[in-house]
């Protein structure tokens, strides 16, 4: 069963001020001593320590052909750069390997030796660059800054409640490969140790004005909003789900958040160079985030009163218009029993779920259906039963299998469309144009794309203004599904050949 433990979030006040700090890694805590001495306001971290590691990454690029990509010499460069880093600071490192693509990538893994282990709070970016240019924004920035977060960490001579994680990831841009490897090859007991992951790409765009804050744990993104409040700096929110590597974390539950800086008009692209970033954006998105990871690791004390879920039976099956039942319990596990709001999320489209009572006291059961539609599509599919108490929230997950056979191919739909890409472009269909649907409905495509290739799928609605992307799928396959439930509009289908080069075929349903 799942423990989530980012209990007194929301209760949580900020005052940020500079602190004098002693340089140079620290030794273990000695045996008997207090494991939390965490005290006074985060440093107050300067740009140019940023910057450093930005100019480090840029000439890293420039030395080993213009991008730091996986499979490239440039991307290990940049890992045992930030091990090094590391090493010297007193974590605990680990260069985890992976294969993709006939290449060897590398996630780079820090730990800061304090804390309880049971309890982690987890940061992390993506490292690697595209093959176009040298990543510096996307994403040096967002690795830089947690470096420089982490490395305020060992000379602060952090003894923090919670025990400190730092993560750089390897071929996120070929489909979030590297904390994919890394979230789904954990045993479950230790992803269940992780109480919150955040991410941050994209944070240092020179031109940025306001910040995005991901909007998936409220708790969490109010401290990011607060700490952007106090400064007068606006703030909206963001999911990015599916696009960056929080999202290897939430197909397994685990609460996330973090932050982004503004459109980038070099996104992807050769100009993603040091130009590109600016000192004040890197300095506020640096901060912001030793913010968050200073109030997380103080925070996580053990609760007074604290309680369990289970749900039994765990998993249950049923055909597209059937439910299934079980019952979800509470337990008191320490101190007094506390009223315990219970939901659940990742259902499929057109299921639902229903609690009787919805709200129980720690110690009482409620009766669980989920109920599914006779468009839910077939497969199986995990559901983050979740109680939410006073001070601690904590979950448990309930595997419902939708019967059926998911259809291969691209057979069956009502409207078929055919193209031929090579890497880097896109087609608009239907025939570089759009359709109008007049209804509220499901739309649902398939993307059948050539063998060996990575083809992305996105459903585009016209705003008024311009098209916006309602749906995406972006796996590093050929073939790709998706649905929307959507609103009477226009609509177009973009793809588009990430790599690879060859005929596909699209077909799709709407409303």
């Amino acid at each position: 069963m799942r423990q989530r433990l980012i209990a007194l979030l929301t209760a949580l006040g900020l005052v940020f001020s500079g602190v004098m700090v002693q340089a140079g890694p620290v030794a273990a805590d000695a045996p008997g001593t207090s494991a939390f001495t965490l005290t006074g306001a985060p440093p107050d971290i300067p740009a140019e320590n940023v910057m450093a590691h930005l100019e480090r990454f840029q000439a890293i690029a420039s030395d080993n052909g213009g991008n730091r990509a996986h499979g490239n010499p440039g991307y290990r460069a940049s890992a045992d750069y930030v091990k090094a880093q590391l090493d010297a600071a007193g974590y605990t490192t680990t260069l985890q390997p992976f294969t993709y693509r006939g290449a060897t990538g590398w996630n780079v893994l820090a730990e800061w030796p304090h804390g309880d282990p049971h309890q982690v709070a987890f940061a992390g970016a993506h490292l690697d660059s595209v093959p176009a240019g040298p990543g510096i924004n996307d994403n040096g920035a967002g690795s830089a800054a947690v470096l420089e977060v982490a490395l305020a960490v060992s000379r602060a001579g952090l003894r923090p409640q919670k025990r400190l994680r730092f993560g750089w990831w390897g071929a996120e841009e070929l489909g979030l490969i590297g904390s994919r490897y890394y979230a789904d090859n954990l045993a479950t007991a230790e992803r269940d140790k992780i109480d919150i992951y955040l991410n941050f790409d994209m944070v240092g765009q020179k031109d940025t004005t306001s910040w995005g804050v991901y909007s998936h744990t409220p708790a969490v993104a109010a401290t990011f909003k607060k700490y952007f409040a106090d400064r007068n700096i606006p703030t909206f929110d963001i999911r990015w789900d599916g696009s960056s590597d929080h999202s290897s974390f939430t197909r397994h539950g685990i609460p996330v958040s973090g932050i982004g800086s503004s459109d980038d008009p070099c996104y992807h692209s050769a100009c993603d160079t040091i130009s590109n970033v600016g000192p004040r954006a890197m300095g506020i998105s640096t901060n912001a985030i030793a913010a968050a990871v200073w109030d997380l690791a103080g925070d996580g004390a053990p609760a007074e009163n604290d309680f369990s879920v289970s749900v039994s039976p765990a998993a249950g099956n049923t055909d597209p218009g059937g439910s299934v039942s079980a019952t979800a319990a509470t337990t008191t596990v320490k101190g007094q029993a506390q009223p315990v709001q219970l939901s659940a999320k990742g259902l499929p489209d057109g299921a639902q779920a229903a609690f009787d009572p919805q709200t129980v006291t720690s110690g009482e059961s409620s009766a669980l259906t989920i109920s599914t539609s006779a468009s839910t599509p077939p497969g199986t599919y995990p559901i983050t039963i979740t109680g939410t108490g006073d001070k601690v929230t904590r979950s448990t997950t309930f595997t419902l299998t939708v019967n059926g056979t998911t259809p291969t191919g691209c057979q069956g739909y009502e409207t078929t469309k055919t193209g031929d890409l090579t890497t880097g472009r896109s087609d608009y269909q239907p025939d570089g144009a759009y359709f109008y649907t007049g209804t509220t409905g499901r739309h649902q495509a398939c993307l059948d794309g050539p063998a060996g290739t990575d083809y992305d799928l996105y459903l585009q609605k016209w705003t008024g203004a311009g098209w916006s992307t309602v749906a995406q799928s972006t796996t590093p396959e050929p073939d790709e599904k998706l649905t929307y439930n959507g609103t009477s509009g226009y609509y177009r289908y973009r793809v588009h050949a990430y790599t690879g080069n060859g005929t596909y075929t699209l077909g799709y349903d709407a409303p």
